[in-house]
């Protein structure tokens, strides 16, 4: 036995076991459903930010890095190579930081997972493999499940540095588990496409504020996609790169128990604990947000009339979004003083909201400078409070249990749906947003799963 090797099971063999036998058919129906409603939402995001500066800057990029052009790229009239599509759909699903969110971590898993598997999925067609829509679906169901399991394994282990960017740490092995099962790679390659992956995470939250906020979940699906494809070709890697002597959990935590990521696997689903968002910020400004709106649908208050806001919030969103005044639109994604201002000036938090103007915009600026934080330990991160005091003495108070798009209380398809319109129209027309909304809707049904990315397209 090779010295990379361990004599018992390890998370990789473990996760290995559970892929050799794992079907969509085996999936229980309401975890079917959640993984389409997972794709939709990461189709709304990723066609939505395609016409963004952070993807035309990458793409411009990748073409000179990439001479290939044989993989669409959604709401793009370019091509490139296979492993730089699954980075582009990535970086574009994280663009208007609009992508889904595993509350307990912060990890953003569907879009390394979905965006690998859509350019694997294209690769396979051209080669005569295609892959059923239902195949696709299980793909990308394990991929989000067992990152975000894995998430919650370095959680766990205490340690680990706030300023890691979680979904570079884990997306890559979601990523490359959910292409491993698009490839039928056998036990040896799939505990080898684990550890590839693993030995690539990467991520700072210095990203945030700037085009690179959205470059670690592309990572994330560029080494994910990469390390199936070497697996399969026969490039092997060591077991223990998970949970074992210097492998990811001990390197991270200097913990090595990764009970989290395989304990009741396939009988309870971390799958249910992602949330997608109704608002394109840190989702941890969601629930202040739903208080301002709450305030204004109920009271007639005036901007000018707020002496101030006072906000009781999780300790997260001081962590995450702490900016005050931010100048650009990437800053404003993660300020809770920016959202909370635009929110309650303009009545509404949609992309509008996080544009130039408004971040620009002098009431919102003058009403930054009102707004007064206090991090209560005893709020759950879906959970704020929301005074706003009048010049005049009185005072409204909003109190937020559950925000919308948390798991308590989830985006309902018709909303997911409504999202992806408005955000895909812009971009590629109303005619293709039927069409590949359509698609969505009949992917179980569908022989071809790369149909999706080729009519997403522009090319």
């Amino acid at each position: 036995m090779s010295l990379l090797q361990s004599p018992s099971p390890t998370a990789s063999t473990r996760i290995a076991d559970y892929m050799d036998t794992y079907a969509w058919q085996e999936l229980p129906a309401h975890i079917q459903t959640e993984a389409q409603r997972a794709l939709l939402n990461y189709l709304a995001c990723t066609i939505g930010g395609a016409a963004t500066p952070s993807m035309d800057a990458a793409v411009k990029g990748v073409a000179i890095l990439d001479t290939a052009k044989d993989t669409p790229v959604a709401g793009r009239e370019e091509r490139c190579g296979m492993s730089s599509a699954a980075l582009l759909g990535a970086l574009s699903a994280s663009a208007h930081t609009f992508d889904d969110t595993h509350l307990a971590t912060i990890t953003h898993p569907t879009a390394p997972v979905a965006s690998a598997c859509l350019a694997a999925s294209h690769r396979l067609s051209q080669i005569g493999r295609p892959v059923p829509g239902t195949r696709l679906l299980a793909a990308i169901a394990a991929g989000i499940e067992l990152q975000c399991r894995l998430s919650n394994a370095i959680k766990a282990g205490g340690t680990a540095h706030m300023g890691w960017y979680i979904t570079g740490l884990s997306g890559g092995v979601g990523t490359a588990i959910a292409t491993g099962h698009l490839l039928e790679l056998d036990h040896e390659a799939m505990v080898s496409a684990i550890g590839l992956a693993a030995t690539q995470a990467c991520g700072l939250r210095a990203t945030h504020g700037s085009m690179a906020i959205a470059y670690v979940p592309g990572l994330a699906a560029r080494s994910g996609i990469d390390a199936a494809f070497l697996a399969q070709g026969g490039f092997r890697c060591s077991s223990i790169a998970l949970d074992g002597r210097n492998g990811l959990l001990d390197v991270l935590s200097g913990a090595t128990d990764a009970t989290a990521i395989t304990e009741s696997l396939g009988s309870r689903f971390e799958l249910l604990n992602n949330a997608y968002k109704p608002y394109p910020c840190g989702i941890v400004i969601h629930p202040a947000i739903d208080g301002c709106l709450q305030l204004l649908l109920k009271h007639s208050i005036t901007t000018e009339d707020i002496e101030r806001i006072e906000l009781d919030t999780h300790a997260d969103a001081m962590k995450l979004c702490w900016r005050r005044l931010p100048e650009t639109e990437l800053e404003a994604q993660v300020s809770l003083f920016h959202w909370v201002a635009a929110a309650t000036v303009f009545g509404s938090a949609g992309l509008a909201q996080g544009t130039l103007a408004a971040i620009q915009d002098s009431r919102v600026c003058a009403l930054q400078e009102r707004i007064e934080v206090n991090v209560r330990p005893e709020l759950r991160d879906t959970q704020a409070n929301v005074r706003m005091i009048m010049k005049d003495g009185s005072r409204f108070e909003a109190k937020v249990i559950d925000a919308i798009g948390s798991t308590r209380n989830p985006m309902t398809t018709d909303q997911l749906a409504e999202k992806f319109r408005a955000l895909a129209n812009p971009v590629i027309g109303v005619d293709k947003q039927k069409a590949v909304f359509a698609t969505w809707a009949n992917l179980p049904h569908e022989n071809d799963a790369a149909a999706l990315l080729h009519i997403m397209a522009l090319s």
